[in-house]
């Protein structure tokens, strides 16, 4: 699920789903987006709803940038969390994104023959790097996530509302 990108995409399996719509002149792609969307859209809430147990808001920026989008082939969700440096931070000239270097750890190191200098426990320490541990904050959510009941129930309720809208488009054809 992870990528380099700092980004995780979600597939789902909706096929069965769009069988459904087989043989009548409805928009499938549109149907498809939407209920990509449903998914996506849980999976955001369900790593904002965890957020708390992984990390604290802190100015809440990280929190915030967590956003979900249906990819452009329409295949996919992808979850990601835009706050970044704003610098180019990384080794590749690109600016570091903050969420992804939570979840895959890092390292700040000092400039030239500077110190850091932070305050831990009261205490002002000076080190020429500091390691951060590794914390995966948005795949476990995102993986409890789709496997969860809720997502079953939202997926159920978002195709209901598709057939609904397409019935009363299609006037004259019971779709259900």
């Amino acid at each position: 699920m992870a990528n380099d990108d700092g980004y995780i995409r979600v597939s789902a399996d909706i096929n069965e789903a769009l069988r459904f719509f087989d043989g009548l002149d409805v928009n499938r792609k549109a149907i498809k987006k939407n209920l990509l969307r449903t998914i996506g859209t849980g999976a955001k809430n369900a790593v904002k709803h965890s957020y708390g147990q992984y990390l604290r808001k802190r100015t809440g920026t990280l929190y915030r940038s967590v956003t979900s989008k249906v990819s452009r082939s329409g295949k996919s969700v992808v979850i990601s969390n835009n706050a970044e440096s704003g610098k180019n931070t990384a080794k590749d000239g690109r600016a570091a994104r903050y969420g992804f270097m939570l979840a895959q750890g890092y390292t700040i190191e000092a400039k030239t023959s500077h110190l850091l200098t932070f305050q831990v426990d009261g205490q002002w320490k000076r080190r020429h790097f500091v390691r951060v541990e590794a914390k995966d904050w948005v795949e476990p959510s995102v993986e409890r996530y789709t496997k969860s009941a809720d997502a079953n129930q939202r997926l159920d309720k978002e195709f209901q509302k598709q057939v609904n809208y397409w019935e009363k488009r299609i006037t004259g054809r019971n779709l259900s």
